[in-house]
């Protein structure tokens, strides 16, 4: 439940098809196949819909791939600060994500196929151009309110300001708009065959493990800036502490399992393998990988049978985690991941070991 809201730029003949849904934000291009865009139109009633699903909908390659891309899933209330969402992003698009802590701009970064990221007590979203200005909080209301289905406009606002106006309607009727040139609703078209749209759609998330990215819960309420996170200094790394004790400093790509090995095909040094003790095979053979990308920890479920649990640091606020086959979750000092077994991996603080 939240008010929907879109903005064009002066002249502007709407850059995106956007599709608002009960559970769900899509933005594609202006131009992108009609029958993909029918396809999410037709799920904008769904009370519940999963962001792999709506990923499988937009295909990577072909003629009617979809290159630039951003999916939005709120999620249920967690506390009074905000709600937890989940974004995949593609290409040159952005999206601006606002907290009680102040904002973030998420892009994919030139990870393919796209980055995936979860966020916690969101109160809004803008998506648009990459190349904008990030819009303050205040203009998270802005624009005409979008009612469920697809609308050609440069920027979507998205708003849990509204919650409270109307307990019926997933999509809040707001304030009066800013005055804005409204383009009529874009028609939901009968969808056409796709010449290669269900056979190269890339679900799974891949496999490089910067492709989840977590923003930590903050645990003040009050409304801030978000403080900048300081650069770790040159030859800083973090590290891990195996289930035997033995410490490992992240200089490198770890893979660990039962009988870890190397991929076939890799774009830089292969990883270190380390291999753990599991008698009833509960650790996959190459079951985790765990590496640091610049100032952050990154462990990935390499594909695991049984699943790999991520725990938060002890006397942190948070829940453990299961990981999905080949998801990625960027991780904390302390975080302690199990494998099975008995074999649990801690994070540990940056150092300059």
């Amino acid at each position: 439940m939240a008010r929907v809201g879109y903005g064009l730029t002066p002249g502007g003949s709407g850059e995106w098809t956007f599709v608002a849904g009960r559970a769900f934000l899509a933005a594609v291009p202006a131009g992108t196949h009609p029958g993909i865009v029918a396809k999410l139109t037709g799920l904008v009633s769904e009370p519940r819909i999963t962001i792999e699903a709506l990923v499988s909908l937009l295909p990577l390659a072909g003629e009617d791939a979809v290159a630039n891309l951003v999916v939005v899933v709120p999620g249920d209330p967690t506390d009074s600060d905000g709600i937890p969402v989940s974004a995949v992003v593609r290409g040159r698009i952005a999206v601006d994500v606002f907290s009680v802590g102040g904002s973030r701009r998420f892009t994919d970064r030139d990870i393919r196929p796209w980055l995936l990221a979860d966020f916690r007590s969101v109160i809004g979203l803008v998506i648009g151009s990459p190349l904008a200005d990030v819009v303050p909080a205040s203009r998270l209301d802005s624009g005409r309110t979008v009612e469920l289905g697809a609308i050609a406009a440069d920027t979507l606002f998205w708003s849990l300001a509204a919650l409270a106006r109307e307990d019926d309607d997933t999509i809040i009727r707001g304030p009066a708009p800013l005055p804005v040139h409204a383009p009529a609703p874009l028609p939901v078209p009968v969808p056409a065959p796709l010449s290669l749209a269900d056979a190269d759609t890339v679900v799974r998330p891949p496999q490089a493990a910067q492709d989840t990215v977590i923003a930590r819960r903050r645990e003040r309420r009050e409304r801030r800036p978000a403080a900048e996170a300081a650069p770790l200094a040159r030859g800083t790394h973090y590290g891990f502490r195996l289930p035997d004790g033995e410490e490992r400093r992240l200089d490198a790509v770890y893979f660990l399992g039962r009988r870890p090995r190397s991929p076939r095909i890799t774009g830089g040094p292969l990883p270190r393998l380390v291999t753990v003790t599991s008698p009833t095979s509960a650790v996959s053979a190459t079951h985790l990988e765990i590496r640091q990308e610049g100032d952050t920890v990154v462990v990935t479920d390499l594909n695991s049978t049984n699943g790999t649990l991520v725990n938060p640091p002890r006397g942190k606020i948070g829940r453990s985690q299961r990981l999905a086959p080949g998801q990625s979750l960027a991780v904390a000092p302390g975080t302690t991941v199990d494998i099975g077994d008995g074999n649990i991996v801690e994070v540990l603080p940056a150092s300059e070991r």
